[in-house]
């Protein structure tokens, strides 16, 4: 991530500690992104370089995984010009229903200096904000999407594809032909791009000696 400024705690301690949520809307295009070379990991980048952004505005420090917790809403960021909400929590509190919510708008240049509250008398935030419970909770397993989904909202998201769904559409052709269908013809050329240059690509990693974790479902998955 960018190095924080002189004027910014990256010690997470520095937060306060009174229980909130901040909601941010903005639009896909102007998420920021503070790392050049955006197609090492073009969605995380931007995902984190995003929720740096609040916090750095709100607490004077950088988002700590340890005592945040985030959430996104349609951040399809190979599309312009469209609706994404970011969502960061902190603290704990005995009553979800207590806890403030500071709604602001990112303009791509900044945060608002006011509030943003009339996001919330959207219906559709509102219903998300209840599948979205301050107070982690247990998660019930869920099935797995299938994988042409999981190949096509990772596509929208600029997300790479798993090497494990790769090789199943190699191996389903169906799928693929169902890809070519939904797809827009950029994302389905970054598709096969990604085929063909798989490969090459496992065969660099091996050399240098990098080795993924176990897979596990991301928010988007499960």
């Amino acid at each position: 991530m960018e190095t924080s400024s002189n004027s910014t705690d990256s010690n997470p301690q520095s937060c306060q500690p009174c229980p909130v949520r901040i909601l941010v809307q903005t639009l896909t295009h102007l998420v920021p992104s503070d790392i050049p070379n955006t197609d090492r990991d073009p969605y995380n980048i931007k995902f984190f370089s995003m929720l740096d952004r609040i916090c750095r505005y709100h607490w004077n420090c950088d988002f700590a995984p340890e005592i945040h917790r985030c959430a996104s809403y349609g951040d399809d960021f190979a599309y312009n010009n469209r609706f994404c909400f970011f969502l960061i929590d902190y603290g704990t509190t005995s009553n979800d229903d207590d806890v403030p919510i500071l709604c602001y708008e990112w303009t791509g240049q900044d945060l608002q200096d006011k509030p943003f509250p009339e996001l919330l008398q959207s219906k559709d935030v509102q219903d998300e904000l209840k599948d979205m419970p301050f107070t982690p909770r247990r998660r019930e397993p869920r099935e797995r999407p299938p994988v042409r989904d999981i190949v096509r909202g990772r596509l929208r998201r600029t997300q790479h594809i798993r090497d494990r769904d790769i090789e199943h559409l190699k191996q389903h052709p169906e799928d693929m032909e169902w890809l070519q269908r939904k797809l827009k013809p950029r994302l389905w050329a970054k598709l096969l791009d990604q085929i063909e240059s798989q490969p090459r690509r496992k065969e660099e990693e091996q050399k240098m000696g990098i080795i993924y974790e176990p897979y596990r479902p991301s928010q988007h998955e499960s």
